[in-house]
């Protein structure tokens, strides 16, 4: 596979066939990216024109100023902030993303919910999910579409641990350390003791007890060659040396017990990464791919500019450290850098540049400045190229500066996911919601600019003057006298007062509020009186929110939500499958374990990817709505949890009268409770249900409180009776066979010959 890093074009050993294929591959990026940065171009305008718009700022042939006048109305601004504000709201119903990811059939519904707590901690606690959104969605909203690179986080840990144990117990732990994700160096092992007691178990058992006195006198010389104790790895020294001539033979069996239980000292150096995965905004100007194909996953090529100084650079990949003199000579610098000043690509990229102007002084790259604050243009791309040859394409990902090379590598998917509202048929680039409305800001600005101009020429005086009393030429050269004053000037016949404009504007005011209303209409405000709010026809909205669900309002704002959740989708997929690709890294396995139902440190999509049997979850469920978020809503919310909590309460306490109850049982007496929860959004259904264990615990309560529970006066009435009719059925039966005492008495007189006479 490719992997080539932190090395110039100039030095890759091209004898090697992949390497050589993939110089060829670099020599056509620097093309492509030329090529596209020109064919994008007005891509890049518009949202330049967008930008500055959008901040009120005077536009050449748009919204320059007129006669002084350089008031702009604001009609960009105020619907791109709504809709980024009902867009976030859509997306965000509780101030969380909320979605799970489909389980694959009922086997695959552990590991469905173990991916959907990893991927929800990662982007709802790892990150700030409104800080993410909010701007994501307003560079959706503002430049046809919004990039956002799904990037991991890999933060090295060190632990030095110093345990005790015998040779299979250290081994344990490291196989311990290896399963968390970490790395174990043992740095040193000594010999500390010999635990006696079980060695002379272990000889009782395989000598006999006859014998244990050999073994015992044995075991006292080998404790003393610990006296000092030595580094040691398996053998026991010194034992050798000892002869036992009554026990010939099985010197070998007590050995291997001593062996067995020395316990040993070691210290260990753990290693691992923790991870966490940010999300890196790419600046639309700087975004470059084909704009024919719609999907990302589809692209055969696509990158970004990424303009920082020497000093981020090193930073951002710390690999280039070790070889920075070489990176600080070959990398591209742009049109204030030392070297390679004014280069074609530079030139191209400078169009594509930060839209919005920063007051203040820019970094200087003059030689007296620290070399390292000189700005570089770092590349990355990604692009489907055949790199060694065996006819099937490879998706390649490449990072450069220049003619250095940071990266290049073999990868299998695009770590960006694209956000577009206004998605157009056949093309990757939308309409953005801004460039939407521009023409009714530059109307609305003449309009208002017409009234400002009217008012101040009402509230202003003005005086006419006769043309022949007027000096041009004195006025034409910039003096202050313009009056011809001599004795033919009357100043009450030559000066007049100017009257004010008596112009009918009512006919803008009228214009104004159809320009308006067509502002609101290109973000589906279709129906003015309507609201425009971020409540869709979701499963649990009440009667009236579901009426006006219905109005065309809530149908293209449902419609512009559900497109922006498309790009969502895709960066939750692209987290999943980061978490994929570290597995291994203890920082994931950490993860996985507080999500795992055993609490096992292991990642159930992770093993059945390397065990290629997998499911790609691309089905992910995400909530767009408020749905119980309204108060009538919230309490019917309440309402069914107490219900399910009453219902499994009843269910449990009739089977545990039943006797009928077990752990198995119960497990599938609860999931249809913990289903009904889940579906309301409680991921843990153990904080309203009882755990296996609680009830295991009520079991073992019911049945003491039954043996120890003291009957009633009336069980007591009853049990006396039903004692009493139980002797007095003995007496009657025992009558009947004459085994009574009475009858017995008189058995015994009839045998002495004085019988009872019964008169």
């Amino acid at each position: 596979m490719l992997d080539i890093k932190h090395i110039p074009v100039q030095d890759i050993n091209q004898n090697k066939k992949i390497n050589a294929t993939f110089v060829r591959m670099k020599n056509q990026m620097d093309v492509k990216m030329a090529s596209y940065l020109r064919y994008l171009g007005t891509k890049n305008a518009v949202n330049r024109a967008s930008d500055y718009h959008y901040l009120c700022l005077a536009v050449t042939d748009s919204t320059a100023p007129v006669n002084g006048i350089d008031y702009i109305h604001p009609s960009v601004k105020p619907v791109v902030d709504y809709a980024t504000a009902v867009i976030t709201k859509g997306l965000m119903p509780n101030g969380e993303i909320n979605f799970d990811f489909v389980a694959d059939g009922e086997d695959d519904e552990v590991a469905a919910r173990q991916t959907t707590n990893m991927v929800s901690k990662v982007v709802n606690q790892m990150n700030d999910p409104h800080f993410i959104l909010e701007r994501w969605v307003m560079d959706a909203a503002m430049h046809k579409n919004g990039m956002m690179m799904v990037k991991p986080v890999r933060e090295q840990i060190v632990r030095y641990v110093e345990t005790s144990g015998t040779n299979d117990q250290l081994t344990a732990f490291e196989l311990q350390a290896a399963a968390a994700g970490l790395t174990a160096l043992r740095q040193s092992k000594r010999r500390e003791t010999v635990d006696m007691m079980k060695v002379m178990e272990e000889v009782k058992q395989l000598l006999g007890e006859h014998k244990q006195e050999f073994a015992q006198g044995i075991a006292d010389k080998f404790m003393e060659t610990l006296q000092s104790p030595i580094d040691e790895e398996v053998a026991v020294p010194g034992f050798e040396e000892i002869r036992m001539e009554d026990i010939a033979g099985q010197e070998e069996i007590v050995n291997d017990a001593i062996k067995r239980n020395t316990i040993f000292k070691a210290k260990y150096k753990l290693t691992g990464y923790n991870i966490n995965i940010k999300f890196h905004p790419i600046a639309q100007h700087y975004w470059i791919c084909d704009p024919t194909v719609p999907e990302m996953k589809d692209q055969p090529f696509c990158g970004y500019y990424d303009p920082m100084t020497i000093q981020e650079a090193a930073e951002l990949y710390p690999d280039i450290q070790g070889d920075l003199d070489n990176f600080r000579q070959f990398a591209e610098y742009n049109m204030n850098g030392a070297y390679q000043a004014g280069s074609v690509l530079n030139n191209l990229a400078i169009h594509a540049r930060d839209s919005v102007p920063v007051m203040g002084i820019p970094v200087s790259s003059a030689a007296s400045a620290d070399p390292d604050s000189r700005q570089v243009s770092i590349v990355t791309v990604w692009n489907k190229y055949d790199i060694d040859g065996d006819g099937e394409l490879e998706l390649i990902e490449l990072i450069y500066s220049g003619s250095y090379i940071i990266s290049a590598r073999e990868v299998e998917f695009i770590p960006v996911a694209n956000m577009c509202p206004k998605p157009l048929p056949g093309n990757f680039y939308g309409m953005s919601i801004a460039e939407s409305v521009i023409p009714m800001q530059e109307y609305q600005t003449s309009a208002a600019r017409a009234e400002i101009q009217l008012g101040l020429l009402t509230a202003t005086p003005r005086i006419g003057v006769k043309p022949d009393r007027v000096d041009f030429e004195m006025m034409q050269d910039g003096e202050s006298a313009i009056f011809i004053l001599d004795s033919k000037f009357d100043p009450s016949k030559d000066i007049y007062q100017m009257p004010p404009p008596s112009g009918n504007l009512q006919f803008l005011e009228v214009a104004m509020n159809r320009i308006q209303q067509d502002t609101m209409a290109m973000v589906g405000m279709t129906t003015p009186q309507d609201v425009f709010n971020p409540e869709v026809m979701a499963a649990g909205n009440s009667g009236v929110k579901l009426q006006l669900a219905l109005s065309p309002n809530q149908i293209i704002q449902d419609n512009t939500v559900r497109n922006s959740a498309e790009g969502l989708r895709e960066a939750l997929w692209l987290v999943w499958r980061t978490l994929i690709q570290y597995g291994d890294d203890y920082g994931v396995k950490k993860l996985a374990q507080s999500s795992h139902p055993d609490k096992k440190p292991e990642f159930l999509d992770f093993l059945a990817w390397d065990d290629m049997n997998f499911c790609d979850r691309k089905q992910i469920h995400l909530e767009l709505a408020l749905g119980m978020m309204s108060e009538e809503n919230a309490l019917n919310r309440l309402q069914i949890i107490q219900k399910c909590q009453n219902e499994l309460y009843q269910t449990v306490t009739g089977m545990v009268a039943a006797g009928t109850l077990t752990p198995e049982m119960y497990k599938k007496v609860k999931k249809p409770f913990a289903d009904t929860l889940y579906v309301l959004g409680v991921k843990e259904c153990d904080a309203y249900l009882p755990s296996d264990e609680e009830v295991q615990t009520m079991i073992q309560g019911s049945q003491e409180a039954q043996k120890n529970k003291q009957p009633s006066p009336e069980d007591q009435k009853n049990i006396s009776m039903a004692k009493l009719n139980d002797v007095k059925a003995q007496q009657i039966a025992a009558e009947v066979a004459g085994e009574d005492a009475e009858s017995q008495l008189d058995f015994m007189a009839v045998a002495a010959g004085d019988p009872k006479v019964y008169s």
